[in-house]
């Protein structure tokens, strides 16, 4: 990180998470995130276009007026090849979820990505859970085979507990993305004073 960086010394486990409003939407000037493709979604407007749409909702992180990160959270369901909760009575392969959309952190910023996860993980866990049916957040993981090395965002989830969907999605991908997901019953249950342990 350069010594002039204006996110020098920030930290972000410190600095409120932020709903984008039409006002925060402005920001961005200067963002620089590692895939190019994150920067020109929010500067062409279609992480707008999707909220006015509906299909999604995006938060934020800033120092000031300098944007330093953000996420997007939309509607999923998790498709999986072995049901999962059978000890619990439940036989279903398929489950209501939470996705995050777009993960996108300026390359200055030092521990933005993951502020946003863990945030994203809390907020489905403490606001969304207890108010309609899900349990488990998804995330589609980036696999990029045309880097050298590839790009692979599968680790830096795996950091918070999500696994792959399918066995086979431990491999390397013949598509660009891999769904994994994480089981929030856990911080839910200790939330809402049920864990049992």
């Amino acid at each position: 990180m350069p010594p002039s960086s204006k996110f020098t010394s920030v930290d972000f486990s410190e600095i409120p998470v932020e709903r984008v409003t039409p006002t925060l939407a402005r920001l961005g000037q200067g963002f620089r995130c590692s895939r190019g493709e994150f920067v020109t979604y929010w500067r062409q407007g279609r992480i707008q276009r999707e909220i006015n749409a509906r299909i999604s909702q995006c938060w934020i992180l800033r120092c000031e007026d300098s944007l330093a990160g953000y996420i997007t959270l939309i509607a999923d369901k998790l498709e999986i090849d072995q049901p999962i909760l059978i000890d619990e009575g439940v036989q279903y392969q398929m489950f209501p979820a939470i996705k995050i959309g777009l993960l996108a952190a300026d390359r200055r910023a030092k521990g933005v990505g993951r502020r946003l996860v863990e945030w994203a993980i809390e907020y489905v866990a403490s606001e969304i859970a207890p108010t309609i049916g899900v349990r488990f957040r998804t995330v589609d993981a980036l696999y990029d085979a045309d880097l050298t090395p590839p790009y692979d965002a599968s680790g830096f989830y795996e950091k918070f507990g999500f696994r792959f969907a399918n066995i086979e999605e431990a491999l390397p991908p013949s598509t660009p993305y891999r769904t994994m997901y994480l089981d929030l019953k856990p911080l839910i249950d200790l939330l809402d004073g049920s864990d049992s342990d």
